[in-house]
């Protein structure tokens, strides 16, 4: 029996080992020969500017070299002398672990792939001299033996590369390798488990610095404005300012509201930390009325979804939170003495009077009545 979600998982892992075994199989299907042809020529160019007829690429995927003596050498460029290998299992791993990462991640792969091709051009032009100079042994000792252990180390560099211009930046990331923490967030934001340790002073004056980064240059030197400004609202709904953290209650207070204001969904990242790692009721308080306060927004991602809920339950459960918070001390007006309660019997109903006697008939005067006289007994007729 499976554990539940573990069929999602498992799911979505096989999916993800499907999505790379196309990557790989398109890609060399339609992309092997183009790059041999590629890479052929270009060390055919460049042999001619080192060596002038003594290299020549006029057969794709072929460099023929003349030697002095008369040889003639083939070299005949291979899937496996390509870089296309490399090229592909750099594609196919973006595209599985590091998609979420969007444009970080389609400039550290044609950073990598970049890197990939001069290093091979390299290894080729290498084998291609060994072979000119010193004959056809020679170019296949190099191409075999150095060649392979050059390949290894281009496209271990290759993954480095991609892996540094993907991730994030120090003055951006967590932690270190070494577990200190370099993002500057706030001790009273360093909750347990968190992995979480206070940088050091030389650490601290570091990550303060400012550098001159290749985003900042195209943002200020080649984006259009309105690029450049759609760009940095998307860095910045994603980014936590971590020196809202620093400020004291009030200000931190009054700097969220000044946050939202701008609209829930432009510093998403940062409101959603202020909700999940402040323990300040005032900032919270605060945080949930200005969120309450925007619902007309429209819902534009995930996190807007999670501070619209977090504020509603905020909100609802406040009364029993002010309950529980609500000062013991008062003033002498407001006090209340409480006098222990004398048990008192429970009232008895009162005893009923007898009624009052009815009058006997006959005695007493009768009222003249104008009704018929009642018809005379017989008794009475025999007495007359």
């Amino acid at each position: 029996m499976l554990r539940p979600g573990t069929g999602s998982r498992l799911a979505s892992v096989v999916v993800d080992l499907l999505i790379a075994a196309a990557v790989c199989v398109i890609g060399f299907r339609f992309l092997a020969l183009p790059l041999q042809t590629l890479e052929a020529a270009a060390v055919a160019w460049v042999l001619g500017l080192l060596a002038p007829g003594k290299a020549s690429g006029v057969l794709p995927t072929h460099v023929l070299l003349f030697r002095g003596d008369g040889e003639i050498i083939d070299a005949f460029v291979t899937p496996s002398c390509s870089s296309i290998l490399s090229v592909l299992g750099l594609s196919a791993l973006t595209a599985v672990i590091l998609r979420r990462r969007r444009l970080h991640a389609v400039a550290g792969l044609l950073t990598a792939i970049a890197a990939l091709l001069v290093l091979n051009h390299l290894r080729l032009l290498m084998s291609a001299l060994a072979g000119l100079w010193w004959g056809d042994g020679a170019l296949i000792l190099f191409h075999d033996w150095v060649g392979t252990l050059w390949s290894l180390l281009s496209t271990l560099l290759g993954f480095l590369l991609l892996v540094w211009v993907t991730l994030p930046s120090l003055e951006r990331a967590e932690q270190d390798v070494d577990g200190r923490h370099t993002a500057r967030r706030p001790e009273s934001w360093a909750l347990p488990g968190m992995g979480y340790r206070q940088a050091e002073d030389g650490a601290r004056a570091r990550a303060g610095r400012r550098r001159q980064t290749l985003a900042g240059f195209l943002h200020r030197r080649v984006y259009p404005r309105r690029l450049s400004a759609w760009l940095s609202a998307r860095r910045e709904a994603a980014r936590i300012d971590y020196r809202l953290g620093h400020l004291s209650a009030g200000e931190r207070a009054e700097r969220i509201a000044g946050l939202v204001a701008d609209g829930i969904g432009a510093h998403a990242a940062t409101l959603v930390a202020v909700a999940s790692l402040d323990r300040d009721p005032v900032v919270l308080d605060r945080l949930a009325d200005a969120i309450a306060a925007r619902q007309w927004e429209p819902v534009t991602n995930h996190r807007v979804v999670a501070l619209r809920l977090w504020a509603r339950g905020w909100l609802m459960a406040r009364p029993a939170v002010e309950q529980e918070r609500r000062p013991t001390r008062t003033s002498l007006a407001e006090t209340t003495i409480r006098v222990p309660r004398i048990a008192v019997p429970p009232r008895t109903p009162p005893p009923r009077s007898p009624p009052p006697p009815q009058p006997e008939r006959g005695s007493g005067p009768h009222p003249i009545s104008f009704a018929r006289p009642p018809a005379p007994s017989p008794h009475h007729e025999v007495l007359q």
